[in-house]
This record gives structure tokens, C-alpha cells and sequence, in this order.
């Protein structure tokens, strides 16, 4: 992978409406370079016996729960405390212009 150089930070830094530091600068090629090495020792090691996986457990896992219905709110009581009301909705003011 090609190395980061302090004018391809401010650059991004640029692009990304951020100030930096010469000293932030600095910091983030030296954070760069390490994760680089770091994936280089990756990259170094062999997987070619190594079997792909599409799941990490032997057995699938399911964490969900029935959906069991067992307090529900009425319309007159969910919008008890809503401000302005229209039809058993809840009316907000815009927020998208237009």
C-alpha cells in the first residue's frame, strides 16, 4: 500500500474542512505507517490450508425472542401528552426545507 505523506494529510485535512497541526500531521502518518506494518504482518501469514468460513460458529445462534404482545398503549393515551394532535398522529414541525 502507498505510504502517506504530510501533504496528502493536509490535503484530506483540506477536503474534510479540518486545521491541523504540523504536530497533528505527524501523528497521523506515524498511526498510518503502524497500521501499516500491522497489515503487512498479516498479509505475511499463510492461509492457504485455511478453510473459508461464512459463519464463525459451528452452529448457527439465534438471540431473538418471540414477539409476544403484552402492554399496548392506546392512540388516547400515546399522544396524552403530544402538543398538537391531527388524527391520531403526532404533528411536528418541518424540518426538511423545501
Amino acid at each position: 500500500m502507498e505510504r502517506i505523506n504530510k501533504q496528502k494529510v493536509f490535503k484530506l485535512a483540506e477536503q474534510l474542512m479540518l486545521r491541523l497541526s504540523d504536530e497533528e500531521a505527524d501523528n497521523i502518518i506515524a498511526e498510518f505507517d503502524t497500521l501499516l506494518k500491522q497489515l503487512d504482518l498479516l498479509n505475511q501469514i499463510d492461509t492457504s490450508n485455511v478453510e473459508e468460513m461464512i459463519y464463525p460458529f459451528e452452529e448457527p445462534t439465534s438471540f431473538f425472542r418471540e414477539d409476544i404482545v403484552d402492554h399496548v398503549l392506546s392512540i388516547e393515551d400515546a399522544l396524552f401528552n403530544a402538543p398538537v394532535e391531527d388524527e391520531g398522529y403526532f404533528v411536528i414541525p418541518k424540518v426538511v426545507k423545501d
